[in-house]
């Protein structure tokens, strides 16, 4: 009796080892062996032992076969052992023996192993069950909320939600869950004051700081969001990642161009502090949040600092690619060689689903010739899954699902036995360039998907176009640029659009006025674009201005305000209107009269859909990719008088003059719609590409190397 309570006092103040030493003598007792053995099986599951905890809790279950303690325990050591066929069959056992108490524990490890073998219904089933019986259970009300949003049944989501929190109104991890149903439904403010309401319950929660900092980021409050990473970065003193998110974070609206040299001024300080700290290693795990996909925007030549950070990451990421190379498995079968062998190509993306990334390459993908190639198609691990994706993989020879296991992703790059890697939009996410690094294909190749350099020097090529990039732009970028034959490198489909007119009534606008606008996202707008805009407004007082809202209203809420200070003119007759459809945004681009495109950094895809539609756009070509592919394509459309102006002056002067010419907007309407095709379906390219693909890999065979000028066309 003395040495079965001085255990159950150990046990108590978690002193396991002590407890089993007490319990041990009396395993075989005829009065305590049977809680002995049972209560040893369970100090042996707290030290993480589940496999020698099991023996004892089956000894004990032989002595008596519905002693409960031990089958709750067994029940939890088959969960950390990931049997989970065994804890269904059992938890099911348990439910109608175990006081209330227990109950929810069985529900929790029942509905935990069905998720863990991917039967989220059966798991949201039983979850139900489990709230008929326990209507009272917060934590089941969260589960099921949990379950609802991950497949897609946000709005159902809320109301278990809210009955989680009638039931537990200072439970902080409501707010919590509140606040990743408001991220995945993009009401991104809502979530931000969620999250902020958790922090009040648990103001020292590392996680809750990095969702704020990343929410106040795409809110549009940078500095705010750098203060919440400047505190992540003190709980997590020796991680770069969050020392990165602290000082390199850039405003995704800036308010003027002096906030864009602040930021950038702040960029460059934070790299050097970062470079010059050794204590600092990078962990995958860590969030990481886009950190150079701003740079873009603000009319600079970044190949320098982008060079320079991705210096810093190769270097951080050496212990991760050494570790990575070193768990690769050699193939038991190399390709067959010899003549006839077809060359394999990857294109790899976050983006192959309904992006516009995904538009700008489908045709491609589409329409190589699959007697010399074969198409291997790889989804990184958060792209989505819908008909876009769908339609793609099934025209593509191999598809690749990568997992988030960088030694996994090696494995299946090398394993694909690659000749060209076609790294499609470099830069829009966190973490991108540790796949490059890999060296995964003998040639590793980049394009206009981002229209800059990657500042990767593991990326081979950088395919452009002749008529894009004017002399001297190699200098500009890390790999070797490729001037392909022609126009605008793009294959681009028409098949898929679509044009339904829609009157301006419908979309709420004026009726007799010019309608003049600037579809692009808000935040390629640089704000000098605005001092244009205030000057085309004060000389054509009858023009209205149609924008596209952003998908975040902080952002568009920091636009317009922006507005009202750069541009008073144009606030004033400003008209956003809300994210829309493509084929709304077709019938909307026809309903306009006259379209600008963006200095520094233009159009891209909307090119494509403007010429659809005919609607003329006015652009000032620049000196780089970003701001050239609109006189491109009107170059390529070989129409008399295009509207491209190589001037501030000379824009503001031309969006008048069209303003107020509307025989000569028709006139130009009339062109670009009889014209379009050579924009579109354009197999010339697709030969071009081939063309350049083919030879780059003979070039590379030759011993010559991937990166090399001697590739041209």
């Amino acid at each position: 009796m003395a040495l079965y309570l001085q255990a159950k006092g150990y046990f108590e103040s978690a002193r396991y080892r002590e407890a089993i030493r007490c319990l041990s003598p009396l395993r075989s007792d005829a009065i305590y062996g049977l809680k002995a053995n049972a209560n040893i099986g369970s100090c042996l599951l707290m030290l993480g032992l589940p496999r020698p905890s099991l023996l004892f809790l089956d000894r004990a279950l032989r002595q008596d076969p519905r002693y409960l303690p031990a089958l709750l325990s067994r029940l939890k050591a088959l969960s950390v052992q990931q049997r989970h066929e065994d804890v269904m069959e059992l938890a099911e056992k348990l439910l109608g023996s175990c006081l209330q108490e227990d109950e929810e524990e069985v529900w929790r490890l029942w509905a935990a192993s069905l998720r863990a073998t991917a039967r989220e219904e059966d798991a949201l089933e039983v979850v139900r069950r489990w709230l008929s019986r326990l209507p009272l259970s917060l934590e089941g009300h969260l589960l099921e909320a949990e379950l609802l949003s991950e497949r897609g049944d946000n709005e159902q989501a809320v109301r278990s939600l809210g009955k989680a929190l009638r039931l537990g109104p200072a439970s902080e991890k409501v707010y919590s869950h509140l606040s990743v149903v408001m991220i995945r439904m993009r009401r991104h403010e809502a979530a931000l004051q969620y999250v902020d309401k958790a922090l009040q319950f648990v103001p020292e929660s590392f996680i809750y700081h990095c969702r704020r900092g990343r929410l106040l980021q795409l809110t549009g409050d940078w500095r705010g969001a750098a203060a919440s990473y400047a505190k992540v970065a003190s709980m997590r003193p020796h991680s770069a990642t969050y020392h990165l998110n602290h000082h390199l974070i850039l405003p995704g609206i800036p308010a003027s161009r002096e906030e864009i040299d602040e930021a950038r001024c702040r960029f460059l300080d934070g790299l050097s502090l970062v470079e010059s700290n050794p204590a600092l290693r990078l962990e995958v795990g860590d969030e990481a949040i886009p950190h150079t996909f701003e740079l873009a925007y603000h009319n600079q030549n970044d190949r320098r600092l982008l060079e320079r950070y991705i210096d810093l990451m190769r270097r951080l990421c050496q212990p991760l690619l050494q570790q990575v190379r070193q768990s690769h498995v050699a193939a038991t079968q190399a390709r067959p060689a010899g003549g006839g062998k077809r060359l394999r190509i990857g294109f790899l993306s976050q983006h192959f689903y309904g992006h516009s990334n995904t538009i700008a390459f489908s045709g491609l993908i589409r329409h190589l010739d699959r007697q010399q190639f074969e198409v291997v198609l790889i989804h990184t691990p958060h792209s989505k899954q819908d008909a876009v994706r769908n339609s793609l993989d099934a025209i593509s020879d191999t598809v690749i699902q990568l997992t988030e296991d960088y030694a996994d992703v090696y494995q299946a790059l090398i394993n694909a036995e690659l000749d060209i890697l076609f790294f499609t939009d470099l830069g829009m996410n966190p973490n991108e360039f540790i796949l490059p690094f890999l060296c995964t294909a003998p040639i590793q190749i980049t394009g206009w998907g981002i229209p800059h350099t990657s500042g990767i020097r593991e990326i081979d090529y950088y395919i452009s176009s002749a008529q894009l990039e004017p002399p001297g732009e190699e200098e500009q970028y890390t790999e070797t640029l490729i001037r392909l034959p022609g126009g605008l490198p793009c294959h681009f489909e028409d098949a898929g659009l679509s044009l339904t007119p829609l009157p301006r009534e419908y979309f709420f606008l004026p009726p007799g006025d010019t309608l003049v606008g600037c579809l692009q996202g808000l935040h390629k707008l640089h704000p000098d674009f605005d001092l244009l805009l205030e000057k085309i407004a004060q000389a054509n007082p009858e023009v209205a201005f149609v924008f596209v809202e952003d998908f975040i209203p902080s952002r568009t809420r920091l636009f317009l305000e922006r507005l009202s200070r750069t541009a008073p003119s144009v606030r004033e007759r400003c008209i956003p209107l809300a994210f829309m459809g493509r084929g709304e945004y077709h019938a909307l681009c026809n309903c306009l009269d006259l379209l600008l495109d963006p200095i520094y950094y233009g159009s891209g895809i909307t090119f494509f859909e403007a010429c659809f539609v005919g609607t003329p756009i006015v652009t000032l070509e620049g000196s780089n990719l970003r701001s050239r592919v609109v006189a491109c394509g009107y170059r390529e459309l070989g129409i008399d008088e295009p509207p491209i102006v190589t001037s501030a002056e000379d824009y503001v002067r031309l969006v008048g003059e069209l303003c107020n010419d509307s025989e000569r907007r028709n006139k130009l309407k009339t062109a670009i719609l009889a014209n379009n095709h050579r924009v579109f379906n354009r197999m010339d390219y697709v030969r071009h590409f081939e063309a350049f693909c083919v030879q780059a890999v003979n070039t590379n065979c030759q011993g010559e190397g991937g990166r090399t000028s001697a590739i041209t066309h």
